[in-house]
């Protein structure tokens, strides 16, 4: 792996793993003030982002190999900028909630914090990863993928039973089902950059 470009990712990792982290303060204490800090969480995500990406195109040639070069790279900062569209979608169905007055069953709520811990520590991970290109760490990191993806779809279900014996009322349930499928996006592009990372460790 490029020594500047993985020193770039892991910014850049680093920082969307601090904005899930505040994005989950935000859902436990739903205030202005924890929106407006995710926000601009969020415009040092997108900085570091832009940087990373204008870096690998300059460094990179024009020619077929430069290219080459930099399709890894390039695919995983494009990672990096879903998983803070699906931040992002997280915080707006936050808003929402917090602006309709809307309540999560107890169980949901646990759901929830379950899930958001899942994600914390994949991404810290996925940090690890970026520093030791480890197999063993990377193997951690799909196994703990898969597993929340299991846990994503068993909650949807509990979801809708709630709904049927009224235990939850039916204007939650889209704020629900999206953070579940905005962190079930995380994820899913937390194992993308994974095996990019792997890919990258392993090339000549």
């Amino acid at each position: 792996m490029d020594k500047q470009a993985g020193e770039k990712m892991t910014q850049v990792c680093r920082s969307v793993s601090e904005m899930i982290e505040m994005v989950f303060e935000g859902f436990r204490r739903p205030t202005m003030e924890s929106f407006r800090e995710v926000e601009e969480a969020m415009n040092t995500v997108r900085k570091y982002s832009t940087e990373l990406t204008g870096f690998l195109i300059s460094k990179s040639s024009s020619s077929e190999e430069g290219r080459e070069w930099a399709k890894p790279y390039l695919s995983i900062a494009s990672c990096f900028d879903r998983m803070t569209f699906n931040i992002e979608g997280i915080v707006d169905r936050l808003k929402s909630k917090a602006e309709n007055h809307i309540l999560f069953s107890e169980r949901g709520v646990k759901e929830v914090y379950d899930l958001f811990h899942e994600v914390m520590e994949i991404l810290e991970n996925l940090l690890g990863l970026f520093l030791t290109q480890d197999k063993l760490l990377a193997q951690r990191i799909e196994e703990k993928g898969r597993s929340a993806f299991r846990m994503i779809s068993r909650y949807a279900e509990a979801h809708e039973e709630r709904l049927i014996q009224g235990v939850c009322v039916p204007k939650s349930g889209p704020i629900y089902l999206g953070i579940l499928e905005c962190l079930r996006g995380i994820i899913g592009h937390a194992l993308e950059v994974s095996a990019k990372i792997l890919s990258l460790s392993s090339s000549p």
